[in-house]
């Protein structure tokens, strides 16, 4: 019942534009969410799981985001970001942001990954193997990029638009690529 509820809420107030909107958002859905900070939401959002999730402080939703949290735990840290069309689904897993994390458009965000082992069964029923996507504070995440599962970016860092992390990125490391690589730091004293 509580996951019609909250379908319903979101479907009902998601497309209504301006502060008013945004304003009728975050007072209607606030008691949605484990705990919720003053969000803005945005536009046009797709919310599952709500009662999984945990956003801070001045978070801000940009117009189209996915989150889904069911069966797992989503973190969003204080006076964090997303831009338009960003996708963070944590369901079955973890995902975790620290505060001021700023997420550029298209970037997709997944605690899961398909199992495929098996040739004699299709891979869409063979489920999923779910994990853990970390990502500590003062991070920018830039356009189009994908965090997948055991993904852990260090204070810091900057991930280039495109890129794809599949594991760990160090403090203050800029990475790129597929997969992503130190491309550079952000300070060479640190």
């Amino acid at each position: 019942m509580r996951a019609l509820i909250e379908e319903l809420l979101v479907a009902c107030l998601g497309w209504i534009p301006t502060r008013l909107g945004m304003a009728a958002r975050l007072i209607l859905w606030k008691p949605l969410f484990a705990a919720c900070g003053t969000v803005r939401f945005g536009t046009g959002l797709t919310l599952q799981g709500c009662s999984s999730m945990r956003l801070g402080d001045r978070v801000r939703l940009g117009r189209g985001c996915h989150l889904y949290a069911a069966g797992g735990t989503l973190e969003l840290g204080e006076e964090s970001a997303l831009s338009h069309g960003v996708t963070v689904d944590a369901s079955g897993g973890l995902v975790r942001f620290g505060r001021q994390v700023a997420v550029g458009p298209g970037t997709v965000v997944r605690a899961a990954n398909h199992c495929f082992d098996r040739p004699d069964v299709p891979i869409m029923r063979q489920g999923h193997r779910y994990g853990e996507v970390i990502v500590e504070d003062d991070v920018w995440i830039a356009a189009n990029c994908t965090l997948t599962p055991g993904s852990h970016i260090g204070r810091g860092a900057v991930v280039g638009a495109g890129a794809v992390v599949t594991g760990s990125v160090e403090p203050y490391a800029i990475v790129g690529g597929v997969p992503a690589r130190v491309i550079g730091r952000r300070n060479r004293d640190l």
